[in-house]
């Protein structure tokens, strides 16, 4: 049974395994992991740990997470160093960035928080996810936080359905992915 606790820095390299580990196949290959760590992963850890929490095993291993922006204009002022350093990883995926941050930009009025989860096989389909988001929905309602959005793919059709069934609707479908939202206020 895992745990979740709020996010600790000990558990920086854990986190960044998950979000690896989450990923695509070429994950690991060095052009690939600078992008999604700088991406995904480092920027909530390292400037939003208040609204970050972990899913702990019983060796205090992280098996999963939950990292989230509750500001998007806080995060559009201090995610530059991660773009820049996303960019080293080519114009693809830069303009991939670019594209889902405009996306994000759209809706951020009413939902001004955003977040990533990622569970490491083995441990999804057991309420982590469930128990995670509970987790920063209540941090999130604390701030007065009025709105939490996310991204995920269109075809996604698992993830989709978890959403919607912690109260999320559709915002926008854009490309392979889809915005979704939940006000909290």
């Amino acid at each position: 049974m895992l745990e979740i606790k709020r996010y600790n820095p000990k558990y920086k390299e854990d986190v960044r395994k998950v979000c690896l580990n989450t990923a695509y196949d070429t994950a690991y290959e060095p052009v690939e992991r600078n992008y999604l760590l700088n991406s995904y992963c480092d920027y909530y850890i390292n400037n939003e740990p208040d609204t970050c929490f972990v899913a702990v095993d019983e060796n205090d291993t992280a098996q999963g997470y939950v990292i989230c922006a509750p500001d998007f204009e806080r995060y559009k002022k201090l995610v530059k160093p991660y773009v820049i350093q996303g960019k080293k990883s080519g114009f693809d995926h830069y303009y991939e960035g670019i594209a889902e941050r405009s996306v994000l930009r759209l809706f951020s009025k009413n939902y001004p928080a955003h977040f990533h989860i990622d569970i490491n096989e083995g441990f999804q389909s057991m309420g982590v996810g469930s128990k995670l988001i509970t987790a920063l929905f209540e941090q999130l309602e604390n701030k007065k936080v009025k709105g939490v959005m996310l991204t995920t793919g269109s075809g996604n059709t698992q993830a989709i359905n978890f959403y919607k069934k912690h109260g999320f609707k559709t915002l926008i479908l854009f490309g392979p992915a889809i915005v979704m939202g939940k006000k909290l206020r």
